[in-house]
């Protein structure tokens, strides 16, 4: 009888544990056309003991010290890290080399990639990334669309995409994401559409688009969100037409899940409309309008492992921060965070490799330096 009351006794108190111990929210999910909808609210889901990102300043490499400057990287627009953390820069010059190769510890290696119009020389880079074997690949308005280089800056080829391409980065795998233009002149109508095509450059899908009305009335100070960053495996997406919802997307160009979050909406403040439209031509200025609040997202960028982080447009707890929101690899909304990344054409200046985080931040003096963060 006493062994029966004392399991009993660590029945009920197994029972009592349970029911008073940290409570654990179930994540909302929902499907759609045979796709997986992941349901977030305004506040992080209570999935686990650790739902919050700790991060730990490693390096910083700033553009405004003088060896750096004298170098010719005083207007960053662009960085990569490969597998060997090594960190290559794009810069835009006037002249001498467009691409800044610096070791792990942040010391000045080489430049490559010269102004000019030869095998390897550049004209407008635009963007730089990384490809399957950790080659670097620079997205040029030149000869070459694509031009390739390995780790020591050796041009290896130039290769030739659509002509209305405007933007080019590396998808999952071997593929490769490009975002193409075109323009209707009967409707006035300008196109995006994000393409993924595969290693030999032939077209698997289209992801997503978007498009506006060129009107002469008017013209629209802020431009429209429209963004992406890829996993290993997928490719996220969001697009201001469809509010807080990501898509996300395997290798092949499939939808396999949406990550929805409701928000709150952001107000465009006076001083903010101010500060905009000194960067807005004076001929447009008098007919430049502004939306009544920001888009809910203002850009992305996610780990090799799925885990996404989300900035906002919500004004963080420091000068020049922004919150973040954080997703599980799941799609689950678990944290936030404040942090200042770089946002340039829509583009969240950051990449996470493993336990890093590298970004670009933008100082009180203009200038940007390179941050790394060993995340927790």
């Amino acid at each position: 009888m006493r062994n029966i009351r004392n399991w009993l006794s660590l029945i009920f108190c197994f029972l009592l544990f349970i029911c008073c111990g940290e409570k654990r929210d179930q994540v909302k999910r929902t499907f759609e056309n045979g796709v997986e909808v992941v349901i977030n609210h305004l506040e992080p889901y209570k999935i686990a003991k650790a739902s919050s990102l700790t991060l730990e300043e490693t390096l910083k490499i700033d553009t405004e010290r003088a060896d750096i400057a004298n170098l010719g990287l005083t207007h960053v627009i662009g960085f990569e890290v490969n597998s060997l953390g090594e960190i290559f820069f794009l810069g835009f010059v006037n002249k001498g080399d467009f691409v800044f190769k610096f070791d792990g510890n942040g010391k000045f290696v080489k430049s490559f990639g010269s102004k000019g119009e030869g095998p390897g020389e550049l004209q407008n880079p635009r963007h730089i990334f990384l490809d399957s074997e950790d080659h670097i690949v620079v997205f040029d308005l030149g000869r070459y669309p694509l031009n390739k280089y390995d780790n020591d800056g050796l041009f290896l080829n130039g290769y030739e995409i659509a002509r209305n391409a405007v933007k080019a980065t590396s998808g999952p795998k071997t593929n490769l994401l490009v975002l193409e233009n075109s323009f209707d002149p009967a409707n006035s109508k300008q196109s995006f559409s994000l393409k993924l095509l595969n290693s030999d450059l032939k077209e698997i899908s289209v992801l997503d688009g978007y498009s506006f009305r060129m009107e002469r009335e008017k013209f629209r100070a802020i431009e429209p969100i429209f963004c992406w960053s890829v996993s290993r495996n997928n490719i996220f997406v969001a697009n201001e037409d469809s509010g807080y919802e990501i898509y996300v997307y395997d290798i092949q160009g499939k939808l396999v899940r949406k990550i929805r979050k409701e928000y709150r909406k952001i107000p465009i403040s006076e001083s903010d409309k101010k500060e905009m439209l000194n960067h807005v031509p004076k001929t447009l200025r008098n007919i430049a309008y502004f939306p009544e609040c920001y888009p809910p997202v203002r850009s992305l960028v996610a780990g090799d492992d799925g885990m996404l982080l989300v900035s906002t447009f919500e004004k963080g707890n420091n000068s020049g921060d922004f919150m973040l929101d954080i997703f599980s690899k799941e799609g689950v909304f678990i944290g936030r965070k404040s942090l200042n990344i770089h946002v340039w054409e829509g583009h969240l200046w950051a990449c996470i490799r493993g336990n890093k985080l590298y970004c670009l931040r933008e100082k009180d003096s203009g200038y940007l330096e390179l941050v790394v963060y060993n995340m927790k």
